[in-house]
Order: C-alpha cells, then structure tokens, then sequence
C-alpha cells in the first residue's frame, strides 16, 4: 500500500513537472513567433526586391530591343529611299492589347533622330497642326525567343505612308537579339490595291546590296 502510495505521489509530481515545464515554453512562444514572423517578413520583402529587381530588368530589355528596333527601321528607310528623319513621334498607345507600347523610357536621339513619345490624341493634334510630321504606331510582341515589331507610318497630314516588319531572333535565350529580316509594305498610290510586301533586309544584308 505504501508502495502505490509512493508511487501515485511520483506521477503527480511528474505530471506537475511537465506542466511547468510546457507553461514555461508556452511563455516563450509569442517570443518565437514573433521572430518567426520577423523572419517571414524580411522573407516577404527580399521576394519583392527579386521581384522588383526582375521587373527592372524586363524594362530593361524591353527598352533595349524596342531602340534596337527603331534604329534598323531608320536605317531601313534610308536605304530604300535615302529617306532620313529630323524627328520621330511615336504613339505610347495603350489599350490592354499584346502590342501595347510598354512602359520603357527610350533614348532622347536614335540614329542622329529626335524620338518623342506621345499619346495618341496629342499625336493626331499635332499630325493635323504639322503635315509634314511623321508620327508612327509602332507594336511590339517580345519573348525570349523573338521580337517582332509594326512600325506603321502616318505623314502629310496623317496620311499612311508605309509599313514596315522588323523581325529578330535570339539564340541563346538571354534576350541578346539579331536581326533577322525586315520587310516593307507601300501604302501611297495605291488605288485601291492591296500592297506588296517586299522584302528589304534577309541574311545578314539588305536586298538592294545584292
């Protein structure tokens, strides 16, 4: 009897340890969580930094090839016609399409070329202010592997001029990319007929060089 006696008396002084014991740990849990949390933020905010610092360099990018795009349309102009540009506008359409104009901030001058970017209303404004201004809707569709733009041309009082498609590729998936072909669509003079597409540039050198 005094056996179990003593032996009851042992579990319950066990038990009462290990409730001491749980309640100290209990105490230090807002302690730990509040580090854990401390943690999950400084987590939160590196994340959004990678995030933000990705977001950069797809600006980045897109800023890059859209200028790349630019300077061969301006170069392909001259070599079709010895056509140059004092100024360049550019209509920043947005309209929750692919071919959206991003939101990059290009270059003040591109190939010896004032570049300015407009909204389309203040493009039409000023195309009927100045025939002789050459405003351009320019779409885009970029991805790791290509880049293809429309440089759509509008002249002499907002009168389509001329299209062309500037085409590049990229071989090593790091958005460094070539030029691959362009091709050229006159709208001027054209009495109802559907334009021809030619091409001006294909294999490394411009047709006419041939």
């Amino acid at each position: 009897m005094n056996k179990q006696k003593y032996i009851m008396i042992s579990l319950i002084f066990t038990v009462f340890i290990g409730l001491n014991v749980c309640s100290n740990l209990s105490c230090d849990k807002p302690r730990a969580g509040k580090i854990i949390a401390d943690t999950s933020s400084a987590a939160g905010q590196q994340a959004y930094s990678a995030s933000t610092d990705s977001l950069t360099i797809q600006k980045d990018e897109l800023t890059k090839i859209y200028t790349q795009a630019i300077a061969e349309f301006i170069k392909a102009a001259y070599k079709m016609d010895k056509t140059t540009y004092d100024t360049l506008f550019f209509g920043k359409h947005v309209y929750g399409q692919p071919d959206d104009f991003p939101d990059i901030e290009l270059p003040k001058t591109i190939e010896q070329t004032q570049i300015r970017i407009v909204a389309p209303d203040a493009g039409q404004k000023k195309q009927a202010e100045r025939k002789s201004l050459v405003y351009i809707n320019m779409m885009g569709w970029v991805d790791y592997k290509k880049a293809e733009f429309i440089f759509v041309v509008f002249s002499n009082g907002a009168e389509h001029q001329y299209d062309y498609f500037i085409h590049f590729v990229s071989k090593d998936s790091t958005y460094k990319f070539e030029l691959d072909r362009i091709e050229f669509e006159n709208y001027l003079h054209l009495k109802g007929q559907k334009p021809k597409r030619i091409t001006v540039y294909k294999n490394g050198k411009y047709i006419a060089d041939k």
